[in-house]
């Protein structure tokens, strides 16, 4: 379970959840901590991968992944493995081709981008993982912006630290 708190006075913390955990009186728990992220890492990373996008050489950015700076971030989360992933076999190809289309529709309507693929008669769907600020806690915030700023760079033939910097 995990569950979001803030610190309300000394040695207190109060969870923030509509449906909070069934606890009795005096139960011990152990919690971790971790901190939130700084909000100039999550405006800086909008920055590069939007100066990244307009910089993006010609083949690549005919990708349809790279219509947008947005569809390039989301993109790159589901490249790097910060995403979600469901497999439906639909019992034919045919059908297999229909259900795909029309579930990359709805999860890009869901998450605003989706890839799907289709083997057979199976299905598979990929969506990113949310980058919020209330989905993504700070650790794994800067592990997915390095990772992406990683994959970016490389369609883009530049180093991450080019990157880095000229979004700074």
């Amino acid at each position: 379970m995990d569950y979001r708190a803030r610190i309300i006075g000394p040695g207190t913390l109060r969870l923030l959840a509509n449906n909070l955990p069934d606890f009795e009186d005096g139960e011990t728990v152990f919690v971790s901590i971790e901190r939130g992220r700084s909000m100039n890492s999550h405006k800086h990373q909008f920055a590069w991968v939007k100066d990244a996008w307009q910089n993006l050489p010609e083949t690549e950015a005919m990708q349809p992944y790279a219509e947008t700076a947005e569809t390039l971030r989301k993109h790159a989360l589901i490249a790097c493995g910060y995403h979600q992933v469901y497999t439906l076999d639909c019992g034919a190809n045919a059908t297999a081709h229909r259900v795909k289309a029309a579930m990359v529709s709805a999860e890009a309507g869901k998450h605003g981008y989706a890839i799907g693929q289709v083997r057979g008669p199976v299905v598979t769907i990929w969506t990113p993982e949310s980058q919020s600020v209330r989905a993504m806690g700070g650790k794994r915030f800067q592990e997915s912006k390095t990772a992406i700023m990683e994959w970016i760079a490389g369609k883009l033939g530049v180093s991450p630290e080019q990157l880095r910097s000229n979004a700074a």
